[in-house]
């Protein structure tokens, strides 16, 4: 008979356990060293604003573009509108490969096409070419963006994600507010034409340092966020002292199922394994990390899993409010400001850039590092009362004899949700204003 294996929970230096529970490999991101976490959070970051850079880098010289192709400045306006409708597909499609067969291969691949759609954007001869390549100008490189958030998943801890994410939000969200105002003065002194090509050239040499620097971040790891308390006892019902024998038996969870049962006997403070330039060069390599635990490739990945996750109102209605918030708020300004400034007040490339980049940046930057900090913060407050209440609980549940007990190591992501009060009060009067 074989008998389970003995595990420890691993705590963080507060006391309190670690979600998720990290391995005890070196090749576990959650184990890297600090500086690598923050240097791949950089990197991803970087790459996240160069996308929404690229989408948004030409939206203040939308006139001068028209003009060339002897268009109206409403249609000059479609080139971005058809980026922005390409990059809502692009993730839908390629974000599985980067759950299957590793984020690393994705960011390449995203950074590369970015590049080379910009390129073609550039030499575009007629406004329908320019319109084919904005299109693979938004499909290709915005799946970067969507899995930034799961490296930043794959990387940090959960009371650790708020400023994490914070700053990959503000880094990326001002990629689209930047751009603008960069892309303004570019076109006054260049041509709208240079706008493109910066964007080619920043692309071009970012996918080479993304080509030495950044690691692989997808692990495979069996979930184990659920404890299960059985009371035994040691012989016939009882102890020699007449206490009852109780064990932590956790339950490993793959794809739903119950695989394993581990006996959990005590718990200590974490402690990652040495890093070394082995540990670094295997992350450079191209795949799964840790293979045993990688997703089987299915056809439903794509798209329909996705969309299947609508019909939660838990899903829906936070994905409504940040889609509309966003839209009005970010998106909308980006693409009529330039058009109705110029014929209003005869704004050229630069001060469209700069009345639009100069708010929406501040705001972002106020918001997003304010954001991390608070919902850290909410996160650990969750989980300090979650473990108080139900150690009670097994308490009370072992002064009753209770045979099966559980201890929930996971918290509700809506915890989260209510960080975004201030922002459902500031994006409509800033719109009224």
């Amino acid at each position: 008979m074989l008998l389970a294996p003995i595990i420890t929970i691993k705590l963080d230096k507060a006391g309190l356990p670690l979600i998720p529970q990290p391995t005890d490999s070196p090749y576990d991101p959650l184990n890297y060293p600090k500086w690598l976490k923050c240097i791949t959070l950089l990197l991803v970051s970087v790459v996240a604003f160069l996308v929404l850079g690229n989408l948004a880098i030409i939206n203040s010289a939308v006139v001068p573009l028209s003009n060339e192709f002897h268009i109206s400045p409403h249609a000059g306006t479609y080139q971005s509108a058809v980026a922005l409708g390409a990059s809502s597909l692009g993730p839908l499609i390629l974000t599985p490969f980067a759950d299957i067969y590793g984020r690393r291969g994705v960011y390449l691949f995203a950074i590369f096409t970015g590049f080379a759609s910009a390129l073609g954007s550039a030499y575009a001869k007629s406004y329908g070419t320019l319109i084919l390549a904005r299109t693979f100008n938004g499909f290709g490189p915005t799946a970067a963006v969507v899995i930034g958030s799961g490296t930043v998943v794959d990387l940090f801890y959960v009371n650790q994600r708020g400023k994490a994410m914070g700053f990959f939000q503000v880094v990326l969200t001002n990629g689209a507010h930047l751009a603008p105002m960069i892309g303004g003065y570019v076109a006054r002194s260049k041509g709208w034409r240079w706008c493109f090509l910066l964007g080619a050239i920043l692309n071009g040499a970012f996918f080479m340092v993304c080509l030495f620097l950044l690691p692989e971040t997808l692990f495979g790891r069996p979930s184990h966020d659920t404890i299960h308390v059985s009371s035994e006892p040691e012989e016939k019902g009882h102890s020699k002292n007449g206490d009852k024998n109780c064990d932590l038996v956790e339950t490993l969870h793959q794809g739903g199922r119950t695989s394993n049962k581990r006996t959990v006997t005590g718990s200590k403070i974490h402690i990652p394994p040495p890093f070394t330039q082995q540990v670094y060069l295997h992350g450079l390599r191209f795949g799964n990390t840790q293979a045993p635990y990688a997703k089987a490739f299915k056809p439903s990945y794509f798209i329909l899993r996705p969309l299947s996750m609508l019909r939660y109102p838990s899903v829906i209605f936070p994905v409504l409010y940040n889609g509309i918030a966003f839209s009005l708020g970010s998106i909308g300004p980006a693409l009529i400001v330039a058009t109705i400034f110029s014929e209003l007040y005869a704004f050229g490339p630069v001060q469209n850039g700069l009345s639009t980049g100069i708010s929406l940046t501040g705001g972002a930057l106020l918001g997003e590092l304010f954001s991390g900090p608070v919902t850290d913060a909410m996160m650990q407050r969750a989980r300090r009362i979650s473990l108080q209440k139900q150690m009670q609980a097994l308490e009370k549940g072992n002064d009753q004899q209770s045979e099966n007990q559980e201890l929930d190591l996971t918290l509700p992501a809506e915890v989260r949700l209510h960080a975004i009060w201030t922002g459902a009060v500031a994006v409509p009067a800033g719109l009224l204003m």
